[in-house]
């Protein structure tokens, strides 16, 4: 029998829970509700300190304190100083906005908040539980201290499922870290079981931020970044690794709008493709970027968390993080003034002009675009960089200067020796040509093919099979043309420069490169074209050779690591030559 439940108001405590569900939904929640509140309230020191498993958890700050008229609307739902009518939205300039994180928290955990302005003689200490707020007159500082004591206490479902202590630590860890690089005007002190976890010193220098965060030591690894556009009114600041320097995951990238951390596909994808031909897959740059715009182009009102955001132009702010960092690292291509790039523009029904230098992305997935549109991404041409004239090369219809090679010699005729400026240079011939093909593929837009008069069938699974019948015209576009058979294919044309390869490492190669993500396809099937064409470990290779191949190489966009991210060159300095013989310099 089925029976009608009337509808009932719920009481304030159980809405607070159910809030503070989705506001709260760690100990790393909470550390980042609050200290977010300390840097909005002006703060210039921050300290953390963290006990109990992570379940208790205190933040103080010399911030502007809370007034004491303010104080119980402080802890009721709802409840800012930072927005006041709905057009505030769309121009927000805060951290917090919601007025809902500190509701939550007394609904979950018992609170005292001791707080003082600086127009008040005395300050107020304020306790929190079950969401029933009383507060007292108290001796303090000006600030705000926020002491969250036996989280989840009474919420016993959340309590089970939080993590060990170590796994919980670590992401308070991370969001501290986080916050402190996106504000190196304010010294931050995290401390864990009265342990001083890191401190920074407020020195309103990111480089030094980073420094005492991590290591003094990765300095010397990073590049700054600095980018400006005042038609779109964008800047972007921070810095970058150079692509020989990347870590097992993506824990020491960084990325922040107006100063708020956030995890934007947008952002990720940018960096992602500004280092793909750079750094072997699986592994990850340090990256630190704050990007400033107005608040007007981006929704922060997404998610609870408000890591989530959402852009008015989301094209452009990929191509501006692409090209920024691409033009930090020393390889940002150049352009000619017809070579400008399409960027989508909704409000303007078509595309609007860009000095941005935009990769190619193919069928870039909806849900990380937000509007991007495929054929609004032009392909980066690169050019050569400017080089001493003294040696002149024919290269790619233009004429190559350099300084001529001193050639020493070919070990194992896989590794090229020469004399460098600085010691010993050794050379993987392949990986080193790889390079170098792989740019002047990406600067050419017609293909040369040969037409193969004989060709084996090479049998596919269903899966494959399909996979070139779908991508039969890009395959088209850069040389290959394939005839398809009942689940097989044979080889009808192939670029010249692997006429003579074995047609199943071909076919092999190309179902890798075909099988990648949808974004990255074009990419690697050049990266694999460069592979089969380069000279192989083992090959001979002439003087003459060896020199046209190091210059070409040398003359590339990032001659440090071939496009799947393998070092190409090592050196042994003169020092260390001199040193093994008892030898001063």
């Amino acid at each position: 029998m089925i029976t009608t439940k009337r509808i009932k108001q719920l009481p304030d405590n159980l809405i607070n829970q159910i809030a503070a569900g989705e506001a709260i939904e760690r100990p790393a929640s909470v550390v980042k509700e609050l200290v977010e509140n300390s840097i909005d309230a002006g703060s210039t020191r921050i300290e953390v300190e963290i006990s109990n498993a992570t379940r208790d958890i205190r933040v103080a700050d010399n911030g502007g304190g809370i007034h004491k008229d303010d104080i119980l609307l402080a802890f009721s739902r709802h409840a800012t100083s930072k927005i006041e009518k709905i057009n505030d939205l769309w121009s927000i300039s805060t951290l917090g906005f919601r007025g809902e994180a500190l509701s939550s928290m007394i609904s979950i955990a018992k609170v005292i908040c001791t707080t003082r302005t600086k127009d008040s003689e005395t300050g107020l200490k304020v306790k929190c539980e079950n969401s029933q707020v009383s507060f007292s007159d108290a001796g303090c500082a000006i600030g705000t201290t926020m002491e969250i004591n036996d989280l989840f206490y009474n919420v016993p479902a959340r309590l089970k499922f939080l993590k060990k202590t170590q796994t919980e630590m670590a992401a308070i860890s991370e969001i501290v870290q986080s916050l402190a690089i996106s504000n190196p005007g304010i010294a931050f002190t995290l401390i864990h079981n009265k342990n001083t976890i890191f401190k920074t010193i407020g020195s309103n220098d990111l480089a030094a931020t980073i420094g005492e965060v991590y290591s003094s030591e990765i300095i010397s690894e990073l590049v700054e970044i600095n980018k400006e556009d005042e038609q779109f009114n964008l800047k972007i600041h921070g810095f970058a690794s150079n692509p020989d320097f990347t870590r097992s995951n993506k824990k020491a990238i960084y990325t922040f709008i107006n100063g708020r951390t956030v995890k934007c596909p947008i952002i990720s994808k940018a960096i992602d493709t500004a280092y793909s031909d750079m750094i072997p897959s699986g592994r990850y740059p340090y990256v630190v970027l704050n990007i400033l715009m107005s608040p007007k182009e981006i929704d922060v009102n997404v998610h609870p968390t408000k890591k989530e955001v959402k852009y008015s132009k989301p094209n452009l702010i990929f191509n501006f993080v692409y090209s920024a960092i691409k033009g930090a690292l020393g390889v940002a291509p150049q352009r000619h003034s017809q070579d400008v790039g399409c960027i989508y523009a909704p409000e303007q029904q078509g595309c609007i002009n860009a000095p941005y230098e935009i990769p190619k992305v193919i069928n870039f997935p909806k849900a990380i675009t937000q509007e991007i549109e495929d054929d609004d991404i032009q392909e980066v041409s690169f050019a050569p960089a400017s080089v001493q004239k003294r040696f002149e090369v024919e290269s790619d219809g233009y004429d190559l200067f350099v300084e001529k090679p001193r050639i020493i010699g070919q070990l194992e005729n896989t590794y090229i020796l020469i004399q460098a400026k600085d010691g010993l240079q050794i050379i993987d011939q392949h990986i080193a040509h790889e390079r170098a093909l792989y740019e002047k593929l990406k600067r050419e837009k017609n293909y040369a093919s040969q037409l193969l008069l004989a060709s084996e069938v090479i049998e596919l699974t269903p899966e494959q099979y399909n996979l070139f019948r779908e991508n039969a015209d890009l395959l088209n576009k850069y040389g290959y043309e394939v005839e398809i058979i009942d689940f097989g294919i044979k080889l009808k044309r192939i670029p010249q420069t692997i006429a003579e390869k074995d047609p199943k490492k071909i076919v092999n190669d190309l179902i890798e490169a075909l099988e990648s993500s949808p974004e990255i396809i074009e990419n690697e099937l050049l990266m694999r074209t460069a592979c089969l064409s380069s000279v192989k470990a083992g090959e001979r290779l002439s003087i003459g050779q060896m020199e046209e191949l190091i210059i070409n190489w040398q003359n590339t966009s990032y001659p440090k690591t071939c496009p799947h991210g393998r070092k190409i060159a090592h050196v042994i300095s003169r020092q260390e030559i001199a040193g093994f013989f008892g030898r001063q310099l």
